[in-house]
């Protein structure tokens, strides 16, 4: 059994789908958390799918011979700054819907143009612009590998060093802006660092996979769970122990494992939910307890009094 298993693990693909779900939950435990206390869930999908707007234009600038040096993938990660600029300045004064409604129009005109481009793409390159949707943790390459980690680690390290800095952004952007913080600078390289991740990552894996991995560990952590620090520790683990348990199960059974680790993913969050609402029963009813106490006690007085 362990003879087979470390042959197993001996695989260069088995290494690859492993190493890149330690990448997606390093992005997941940095950029997912924040982005989420931001309240910018939806920018992963408008980054993802916008990404596939980019790929269309740089294959489309293939096809035609404009710009032959342009790659899909350039063409993906500078769309994915564009919404991140384009949220970062409707979120300049701090307000949340502002942003998601520039999420929103950025992502729907990112797919208007990848889907007018494609009527100008051969047919037998349109296929490699949906793969950019749909990705496969079994399915990675060295490229995809190198990649992720180009990303996941520069991104780690830029949230680690700017820990409280992107917090107090997420939390309360008119409160860091009072208190001499450059707010907007950490406001705008937080959501380019986590666009630039976000799309690689969606290159490699598929968007539905790094929508779930990147959005549901964060926001089942942030139910149950108070300090940052924690939170960040509790995404990781999730991200991880959903990616690795999906890869394991694909071996046994035929399945996705990027699907099992989106569902197993879904599932944290509706666990989480339900641990918080037991939480707030039990402590509505030990603050009811006192009171009820208070009342029998006032009414053994009074029928005392009566008797008397």
């Amino acid at each position: 059994m362990i003879e087979d298993l470390l042959l197993i693990l001996q695989s260069p693909f088995l290494q690859r789908a492993l190493f890149g779900a330690l990448m997606i939950a390093l992005v997941a435990s940095t950029s997912g958390t924040f982005l989420v206390f931001r309240g910018l869930s939806f920018m992963t999908s408008g980054v993802s799918h916008a990404a596939l707007g980019g790929a269309a234009l740089g294959l489309f600038l293939q096809s035609t011979g404009i710009a032959p040096w342009f790659h899909p993938i350039l063409g993906a990660l500078v769309f994915a700054v564009f919404v991140a600029l384009v949220t970062g300045y409707a979120g300049e004064s701090g307000i949340g819907e502002k942003m998601e409604v520039a999420v929103g129009v950025s992502f729907a005109l990112s797919m208007s143009l990848a889907v007018f481009l494609m009527y100008y793409i051969p047919p037998v390159q349109v296929p490699s612009i949906w793969g950019y949707l749909i990705g496969d943790l079994l399915l990675l390459d060295s490229l995809d590998v190198v990649m992720l980690a180009g990303t996941a680690i520069p991104l780690f390290i830029v949230s680690l060093l700017f820990n409280k800095e992107f917090v107090y952004v997420s939390v309360d952007m008119e409160g860091a802006v009072a208190q001499g913080l450059n707010a907007r600078a950490y406001h705008y390289l937080m959501l380019v660092t986590s666009a630039l991740a976000i799309a690689l990552a969606t290159k490699a894996v598929g968007a539905i996979l790094v929508y779930a991995i990147l959005v549901a560990p964060a926001a089942a952590s942030n139910e149950v769970l108070r300090s940052v620090r924690s939170v960040v520790i509790s995404v990781f683990v999730i991200a991880l122990v959903s990616q690795v348990v999906g890869i394991s199960l694909s071996l046994s059974f035929r399945a996705s494992p990027s699907a099992i680790a989106g569902i197993l993913a879904a599932i944290s969050y509706v666990v989480a939910v339900q641990i918080k609402k037991a939480r707030e029963r039990k402590r509505a009813s030990l603050e009811l307890e006192p009171e009820l106490d208070e009342s029998q006690e006032a009414q053994k007085v009074s029928l005392t009094h009566e008797s008397q």
